[in-house]
């Protein structure tokens, strides 16, 4: 699920989008990484599943990577309607976020926050 989510945010007009890598901020500044951390299916299986997924944003300041930390944050919420997201032409989700931005790490030039939020959708 989160490549397809990879898909969404690379053609809704975000770069440097990472699965489950953050580059090293000496080769890669700015980046964003999409980090599945845990993965549920119910016990009667609908062929559906709930992928959690951490949203890491590193960038040259704190100002702007809490900025697109939160733009994120809020895209990917289906809302109380339960919106379906088209996250490819065959891929969907219903996108319930968790957790907001929070900060993550601070080094010598570049700041990084993290979101979560849970996606529901074919398995």
């Amino acid at each position: 699920m989160h490549y397809a989510l990879r898909d969404y945010l690379l053609t809704s007009g975000y770069t440097n989008i990472y699965c489950d890598f953050m580059p090293d901020v000496s080769k890669q500044l700015e980046a964003i990484n999409l980090s599945k951390w845990d993965h549920t299916v119910a016990d009667i299986n609908d062929g559906s599943g709930l992928a959690y997924i951490q949203i890491q944003v590193r960038r040259s300041t704190a100002q702007e990577a809490y900025r697109v930390c939160s733009e994120l944050f809020q895209k990917l919420d289906s809302g109380t309607e339960e919106r379906i997201i088209n996250l490819t032409d065959e891929k969907f989700c219903v996108a319930r976020p968790r957790r907001g931005a929070i900060i993550l790490e601070r080094g010598g030039g570049y700041t990084t926050y993290y979101c979560e939020i849970a996606l529901w959708g074919d398995n």
